[in-house]
Formats: structure tokens, C-alpha cells, sequence
């Protein structure tokens, strides 16, 4: 009875060790893959710095994971833009033709693009797409990941209010489109501000309507007024 005992254990010892030895190889012996890295939706939030350069893209970054072991050489992978209906408009995205993986020793990277900064208008949750890799580009060099990994949500929003603005120093109540005409006119967000530029925004502000202008409407629909003092 003993012996019956002993050779069932073996078979069973020898079966995990089949087992485990083939997950190993399902594991680690196949084409390289790769994912994106972190949380399947990223948010970019643009602040005034991002509005007031003349340059009218932002840079962005994404992280991929290697899945499997290090790579032995430098790899190819392409990214695409593809539409997320749950936002009314989508983001436009600079990416490059490719992306090379070079960082060998280690099984992340970071990498950049570019995003066309929105119009400041009203609504500011409306801007959003997925990035998603481009498997079916013949520059790409890598096998399907995981299938959550494979895009990411992209959405893009804006805050521009300063945190320091006050209605009581000569710029009135706050809106985003009279802050996009001060940065606009001044070329300075309002940490650099100086005291005279309250004089200079409303010349300009009367000049742009007196040139046949339409008024600028803030949030509410009213006009943005800089009578305040």
C-alpha cells in the first residue's frame, strides 16, 4: 500500500513539475510584446504657461512595459490616434512615425508627443481620444500585449485660473477668455504680471472693439469688462 502511495506522489511531483517547467516556457520563450504602462486613462490638464507660448502644442509623454524579459536589441513600435466616443471632440495628436525602444536593461521607457492645445470655450471635459498601438504598421516590431494594455484613454482639459486672481485689482471678475485676451496682449501669465499692464489691457480692449470687433463673452454670455478697481 506503501509503495502504491509513494508512486502515486511521484506522478503527481513529476505532472507539477511538467507543468510548471511549460508555463515557464508560455511565459518567457515568445515573440516580444509590449503594453502600455500605469493607468489606462490619462488625464493632461493645460494650465496658462501652456496657452500663452506662441508654439501651439503641448508636450506629453505615455510609458510602455516590455512584456517578458529584456530585450536584445533596439525594437520599433507605432502608437495611433483612434476615436473615443465618449467625448464630443477629439484631441489632436502629434506622434512620431516610430518610437524606438533603447533602453535595454530595463523593462520601461518613457516616451514624448505633442498635443494641439483645444480652444478655450465652454465645456471643458469635451476633448479626448484613445491612444492605441499601431499593430498593423509595418514599422511596428512587436506582438500584441495584453489586451487592457493596448490603449490608453487620452483626455484633455484646461484650467487657466490663477489661484492669486482677485476682483478688486483692476481686471474684474474672472473669466477664461478675458484671461486668454491679458495673456494674448501681454504675453505673460499673471504670476508676471506688473502693475502697469492693467492700463495697457484696457487700451487694448478698447482698440479691439473700436477695430469692429465682436465683444468677448466670458462663462455667463456677458461682456468681459476691466473696470474694476
Amino acid at each position: 500500500m506503501k509503495r502504491i502511495i509513494y508512486f502515486v506522489l511521484a506522478i503527481l511531483v513529476c505532472g507539477i513539475y511538467v507543468g510548471c517547467s511549460e508555463n515557464e516556457i508560455d511565459l518567457y520563450d515568445q515573440t516580444p510584446r509590449i503594453n502600455f504602462y500605469g493607468s489606462t486613462t490619462h488625464v493632461r490638464t493645460l494650465v496658462d504657461t501652456d496657452y500663452v507660448k506662441k508654439e501651439p502644442y503641448a508636450v506629453d509623454s505615455f510609458e510602455v512595459r516590455i512584456q517578458g524579459d529584456f530585450l536584445k536589441e533596439n525594437r520599433d513600435f507605432c502608437v495611433k490616434v483612434t476615436p473615443n466616443n465618449d467625448y464630443q471632440n477629439s484631441v489632436d495628436v502629434l506622434l512620431e512615425s516610430k518610437y524606438t525602444y533603447t533602453d535595454l536593461d530595463t523593462v520601461c521607457q518613457i516616451f514624448y508627443y505633442k498635443i494641439n492645445r483645444p480652444k478655450v470655450e465652454a465645456g471643458r471635459n469635451v476633448y479626448g481620444c484613445y491612444l492605441e498601438f499601431d499593430l498593423n504598421n509595418p514599422l511596428h516590431q512587436f506582438d500584441k500585449g495584453l489586451v487592457e494594455k493596448n490603449q490608453i484613454v487620452l483626455n484633455v482639459r484646461w484650467e487657466l485660473k490663477p489661484t492669486e486672481w482677485s476682483d478688486y485689482v483692476g481686471f474684474g471678475s474672472y473669466s477664461d477668455a478675458k484671461y486668454m485676451f491679458i495673456m494674448d496682449v501681454c504675453q505673460r501669465v499673471w504670476d508676471d504680471l506688473e502693475d502697469e499692464d492693467i492700463d495697457v489691457i484696457k487700451q487694448a480692449y478698447r482698440e479691439y472693439k473700436e477695430a469692429g470687433n465682436p465683444p468677448i463673452l466670458g462663462e455667463e454670455g456677458d461682456e468681459i469688462e476691466y473696470e474694476q478697481d
